[in-house]
């Protein structure tokens, strides 16, 4: 088993740091991280707080002053700053008060807590975190835990400048106590609002680089040189995992799991007594060795909060009628009509775009059909190659970044071309001698939205939001560019995202995606990095106020990932998400034949559904599944409400699979979910369980445990069975080779 030591950890710095510094030799401007904090001494924040000393003092009169006493005191600290003439020593004064006052109340609530009264500890925090707040933001509404992603309370306490009881206090106090309400909430085993005070905590981070750094690129922090600010960071991302891991997201713990150890490994955390503790706690093999889902954890993922779980399964559909079908593909579009799922354009096995273009697939007779190919469409390479198709009013409507739009008549199966116009007076936002791909669309009424993807402008993608009227043919250019303007409440430039439309809420969602940083590095641009950013936000544009709005992830939510399956469900009311993958998620990997292999890669197989209604995420908990894979496309049926995913690829380079070259993928599954519409029958569980030893990772007979290390048996069983490579220390086999006469291969 690999063991990853610190002169290991090191080492890997070590390397980055010189890779990084023979970059930036030979690049102009450039968005790499350039302060080594191990390097940094850090500031121990709570011996420079005046608030505190002035506590102490009181404390420390003789007699020794009651709670009565003390408050009157206080009391006497800020009468005395109304006296006082000068400007800035009034507001140090004021500060101090509401400080000590927030601290006493902080105390109040961690003898509750250690009392095991979490209900009254929570009170006292929340007590605290009002009285912070109603000093400094003294213009904002106050409503914990905060509404919306941007708390407006959050940003005042910015604003209010740097000094002696400067807004890092405000930000520090205010991260602890989220953190003590998100552990009563965990005490008391509330799940949703153990989540929604973790990510308040979360939310503090980010405006606090948002007041500290205004808008910065995503991929960069504003880092506070304090001890405190590294404990609650590294603590909340903890908190997180061991929340998400007991729920069974196992991605969405690895994520945070991966964030504590990298901030626990920026300074030198082993030199500072708060900091060193918190390596305990951090098992790195535990972390990372899991996959997304975990097989062996199928049978211990129970559902035990129905908030943000549900129970689901995916079937395969039985192999098509004899005859001609499409090859396997990713990156494509795919849609259906009437009962017939289309397949269009994609990407093969040998990353060009796949000569058998179009498909469509009878759902109730299990017959292919080939159509009429795209007119002049470009041809295009690699496996981002994405220019995804939308239908209205029995057309598909194709678009690649110009005015002309190719649309398929699904009645007549005949192609066209569509003239559009522009708004008069501005210019047309994409480059004209280049392909659009990369980018999401979405119907929403009557117009096409369009955003993001990668025009060959900037190397990092581009976050243009477009609407075409389909009455009118008139095209709107909504928000954004092809520039690198990094910008915080708006979604920045990416590709390979998910969006939907929401009919009821009128809304467009932008979920995560990706920001080309390799791709920048190659032209020696701005943004360039060693490898591709994956997005963290959820985003939502309101068609009726035009407004973007970064939208909090509320619930057992996905991963941040690029390249996922997505669809919304008219039938259940409910965006779901599939799959996907992330360009620098740790994947270790024991005993690939006779080595262990860290991968910087991890392909998720993972499902989830969306409410817009509650803003809740679901972690759909299901036993078989297509399999870990990416650019795979899934459909909803707008006559029967069932859902269908087809197609998709997996890359061996970074994730253990029994094939040595690129899979793609031509099978066709189904999605059920136990919700209403979601056409859910509890026998589809039984079905599951059964047909779950034959997943994508095979599951011994002998030891119950999966991977790829599997022999399928020889013998009178008929390959039926499966065992380990190493031989099972229960018995089993011995037992199953006596009673059928059997053997390994």
């Amino acid at each position: 088993m690999v063991k990853i030591t610190e002169e290991m950890w090191a080492e890997k710095r070590a390397r980055t740091i010189f890779i990084t510094d023979m970059v930036e030799e030979q690049m102009g401007e450039n968005d790499y991280e350039s302060t080594d904090w191990s390097t940094i001494p850090l500031q121990d924040g709570s011996r420079a707080r005046a608030d505190a000393k002035v506590l102490a003092e009181i404390r420390a009169q003789t007699p020794r002053p009651s709670p009565e006493d003390i408050w009157s005191l206080i009391d006497d600290l800020e009468a005395s700053a109304d006296r006082e003439n000068r400007p800035e020593k009034r507001e140090q004064l004021k500060r101090a008060a509401v400080l000590i006052r927030a601290t006493i109340r902080k105390e109040e609530g961690n003898v509750f807590f250690g009392a095991g009264d979490y209900q009254a500890a929570m009170s006292k925090y929340l007590e605290a975190m009002n009285l912070i707040l109603g000093r400094v933001a003294i213009d904002s509404r106050l409503v914990l835990p905060s509404p919306c992603y941007f708390s407006k309370p959050y940003l005042d306490i910015g604003k209010s400048g740097e000094g002696p009881f400067g807004s890092w206090l405000e930000y520090m106090d205010l991260l602890a106590l989220a953190g003590n309400i998100s552990q009563c909430c965990n005490k008391q085993k509330q799940h949703v609002r153990t989540i929604d005070w973790i990510q308040e905590a979360l939310q503090l981070f980010i405006c606090q680089r948002q007041m500290t750094g205004k808008d910065l690129p995503s991929w960069k922090d504003c880092h506070l040189p304090i001890v405190e600010y590294w404990l609650f960071r590294i603590k909340t991302q903890l908190r997180a995992y061991n929340e998400f891991l007991a729920l069974g997201n196992t991605a969405l713990a690895a994520h945070f799991g991966q964030g504590a150890w990298v901030d626990y490994h920026q300074p030198d955390s082993k030199n500072y007594a708060k900091l060193a503790p918190l390596k305990q706690e951090m098992d790195y093999i535990k972390m990372f060795s899991l996959r997304h889902p975990d097989p062996n954890l199928i049978d211990k993922t129970k559902l035990t909060c129905p908030e943000v779980q549900v129970q689901g399964t995916w079937e395969k559909l039985p192999s098509p009628a004899p005859g001609p079908r499409p090859t396997g593909r990713c990156a494509h579009s795919s849609w259906i009509w009437q009962s017939r799922l289309y397949v269009c354009l994609g990407v093969g096995e040998t990353q060009f775009e796949v000569d058998d273009v179009f498909w469509c697939l009878d759902l109730q007779t299990n017959v292919w059909k080939q159509l009429p190919k795209p007119p002049r469409t470009p041809r295009v390479g690699g496996l981002s190659s994405v220019r995804p198709m939308q239908i209205w009013r029995d057309k598909a409507y194709l678009f690649l970044g110009t005015q002309l739009l190719h649309v398929f008549d699904l009645v007549t199966e005949r192609w066209s071309i569509l003239k559009t116009t522009f708004q008069r007076g501005r210019m047309w936002p994409y480059a004209l001698d280049k392909s659009l791909t990369s980018f999401t669309t979405a119907i929403l009424e009557n117009r096409l939205y369009v955003f993001g993807g990668d025009d060959d402008g900037d190397p990092l993608g581009q976050n243009i939001f477009m609407a075409l009227d389909l009455l009118t043919n008139e095209w709107e250019h909504l928000s954004g560019s092809s520039e690198n303007i990094p910008q915080s409440f708006e979604p920045n430039l990416r590709s390979l995202h998910c969006m939907w439309a929401t009919p009821k809420q009128r809304k467009v969602y932008v979920l995560y995606g990706s920001a080309n940083r390799t791709h920048a590095r190659l032209r020696h641009a701005a943004g360039a990095g060693e490898c591709d950013y994956t997005y963290d936000d959820f985003w939502s544009w309101h068609v009726d106020n035009k407004k973007w709005e970064r939208e909090r992830l509320r619930g057992s939510y996905p991963s941040p990932r690029v390249e996922a399956a997505f669809t919304f469900s008219d039938a259940t009311g409910r965006a779901v998400v599939y799959g996907g993958y992330h360009g620098n998620m740790t994947t270790l990997e024991f005993n690939i034949g006779d080595r262990n292999t860290s991968f910087n890669f991890a392909f998720y197989g993972d499902t989830f559904v969306y409410d817009p209604e509650t803003n809740m995420w679901q972690h759909v908990l299901v036993r078989g599944f297509p399999s870990y894979r990416a650019m795979s496309k899934m459909v909803c049926d707008p006559d029967t409400g069932k859902i269908y995913l087809f197609g998709g690829y997996t890359n061996p380079d970074f994730v253990p699979a029994k094939n040595m070259s690129l899979r793609v993928y031509n099978d066709v599954w189904t999605l059920k979910v136990d919700l209403p519409g979601g056409h859910w029958n509890p026998e589809d569980l039984t079905r599951d369980v059964r047909a779950e030893r034959m997943g994508p990772w095979m599951r011994c007979f002998t030891c119950g445990n999966c991977g790829i290390n599997w022999q399928k048996c020889a013998g009178a069983c008929g390959g039926k069975y499966y065992f380990c490579s190493k031989d099972c220390q229960r018995g089993g086999w011995k037992e199953h080779k006596e009673k059928h006469g059997c053997r390994k291969l």
